[in-house]
């Protein structure tokens, strides 16, 4: 059954991680060469994607036996992939079992929607359908927020006037009024410029309001929870319905090293 398993979805995880560390310190101990087989096949995993070398990771995998890839490694071979926008490796890894509700794996869809720019575009917005979509495990939740701040991915797009990604996740069912931890929603971190904003990005925040605005988005989280009243459509996420329950005042801490996107 396992062996099964491993050929059908060879990075899902099969144990927990004590599990795992357990059964790679008895490896260790009863048969060293093995134990320095899984570490070696791991860290090819993690060199097939830093070199983005799509063959070389489905060599890997393909000649890899059960229980040779350990979890860390996966993660950062996956997360590799994540930051450096590759699709075609992320899908493929998607595909093979990655476990993408793991805690780790909580905020992949924020970080691709911090990263994206004119140039990863096309792969961005693709990767993050393909997060969404997910396999046999599950997909994530485009509307999941981020536990510091409540901020979902769109509140991301919006506040970094980043047209085309707001665009896609509003494609992609991603509801225009979700409510963050300090009372804002989508629609307001897109009316609120930046220092540093390019002429495009300033256009960009009105296009975006608008559009926020054609999908029902409201400007402030009482004007959201009216909406949410109104409708009888649950929201996407009990995490984001939580949110909007729990009208709270909290200061917001957003990092200032996200990348915008230009153009």
């Amino acid at each position: 059954m396992r062996a099964s398993k491993f050929a059908a979805s060879p990075l899902a995880f099969e144990d927990d991680p004590e599990a795992e560390a357990a059964r790679l310190e008895k490896l260790r101990e009863d048969d060293p060469i093995a134990w320095q087989d899984a570490i070696n096949t791991s860290r090819a995993l993690v060199d097939a994607v830093k070199e983005n070398d799509i063959d070389d990771l489905r060599r890997v995998v393909a000649n890899a036996e059960d229980g040779e890839f350990i979890q860390a490694f996966i993660l950062q071979a996956f997360v590799m992939a994540l930051k450096s926008s590759l699709l075609e490796i992320t899908q493929q890894m998607v595909d093979w079992g990655v476990p993408l509700h793991s805690p780790q794996l909580s905020q992949a869809l924020h970080l691709v929607c911090e990263l994206v720019n004119r140039e990863n575009f096309s792969n961005s917005w693709r990767i993050v359908k393909a997060l969404t979509d997910g396999n046999t495990e599950g997909g994530l939740d485009i509307n999941a927020p981020r536990q510091s701040d409540g901020w979902t991915p769109l509140c991301i797009a919006s506040a970094d006037a980043c047209l085309p990604m707001a665009f896609k996740l509003l494609e992609l069912k991603a509801d225009p009024n979700v409510i963050t931890r300090a009372n804002e929603t989508p629609l307001a971190l897109a009316k609120r410029s930046r220092d540093d904003d390019t002429d495009e990005q300033k256009e960009a925040r009105g296009i975006i309001s608008n559009m926020l605005r054609s999908y029902g988005g409201q400007d402030t989280c009482k004007d959201a929870l009216r909406m949410l009243r109104k409708t009888s459509q649950p929201a996407a996420s009990k995490e984001s319905q939580a949110l909007k329950e729990e009208v709270v005042t909290v200061p917001t801490t957003t990092s200032t090293s996200h990348t915008r996107y230009r153009g």
